[in-house]
């Protein structure tokens, strides 16, 4: 099976932190086929997945930005839950408007712009 975006980002961190996915999966009380299904799309990647990684490699002093979205395109699906009733309504337009590659391009440097202003704050 291909390993999804979500995979990518985690094994390119484990190669950063010379970890094995052996030695991952025991430091956090898995199986190895368990990460390995995560990083394949075999397995949903949870909320609370992305978190325990996010800390597993922050300890490691490695940053993993965006891995909440990797695990959101890996799983094909991103939760509505707790988004006001616009918010979730611009996300099913995006979700079914048909976007020119420019087009996404704006729209990405918008919510990275957004993000940042967000952040300072």
């Amino acid at each position: 099976m291909n390993i999804t975006e979500f995979g990518k980002v985690v094994r390119k961190a484990r190669l950063d932190a010379e970890v094995s996915l052996l030695q991952m999966a025991n430091e956090l009380n898995v199986s190895s086929a368990f990460l390995s299904g995560m990083e394949t799309g075999r397995k949903k990647v949870t909320e609370n997945w992305v978190n325990k990684i996010t800390a597993f490699f922050a300890s490691r002093n490695i940053v993993l930005p965006n891995l909440a979205e990797t695990a959101d395109v890996s799983n094909q699906s991103v939760s509505l839950e707790g988004l006001s009733p616009a918010h979730k309504m611009l996300i099913a337009g995006f979700a079914r408007t048909s976007l020119s590659q420019k087009e996404i391009e704006n729209l990405r440097s918008l919510l990275a712009a957004a993000n940042t202003k967000k952040e300072n704050i």
